[in-house]
C-alpha cells in the first residue's frame, strides 16, 4: 500500500497506530493545546524534567471515545527555538535598535494515553 496525504489530515500529526484502535488526545502542556497520538514526538514549552523522565498530563479524549483522561509522556531531550528578531526604529532620529530571542523547548514523546 502506498503512502498517500489524505486530504484534509494534519500532516505534523504522526502516523496512525497500527496495531488496535487508533488513539488521539489533545495534550494541554505550558498553557499550549496539542493534538497527539500515541508515539508522536512534539515540542513543547520548557518542561522542568530530565531527560529520560516520564510524566503524566491530563488530556482531552478525542478517539476512540470522547472524554476526559491522561497522557503518559517522556522527556527525549531539551532543545532551543528558532530565533526571533525584535527591531525598533525612529525615522529621522537615527534610532536604531537590534534584539534577539531564542525559546526554550523540550522535545517529548508520547508514550501512552489513557482513557
Amino acid at each position: 500500500m502506498e503512502n498517500k496525504r489524505i486530504k484534509g489530515r494534519d500532516p505534523k500529526i504522526a502516523a496512525p497506530a497500527r496495531h488496535g484502535i487508533e488513539k488521539l488526545a489533545v495534550l494541554v502542556l505550558g498553557g499550549k493545546q496539542q493534538l497527539v497520538r500515541e508515539g508522536s514526538e512534539i515540542l513543547v514549552n520548557h518542561l522542568d524534567l530530565k531527560e529520560g523522565k516520564s510524566a503524566k498530563a491530563p488530556a482531552v479524549i478525542l478517539e476512540p471515545a470522547p472524554g476526559q483522561g491522561s497522557v503518559t509522556y517522556k522527556v527525549l531531550g531539551q532543545e532551543k527555538g528558532p530565533k526571533i528578531l525584535v527591531m525598533k526604529y525612529k525615522a529621522k532620529s537615527r534610532y536604531r535598535r537590534k534584539r534577539g530571542y531564542r525559546s526554550q523547548l523540550s522535545r517529548i514523546v508520547v508514550e501512552k494515553i489513557e482513557v
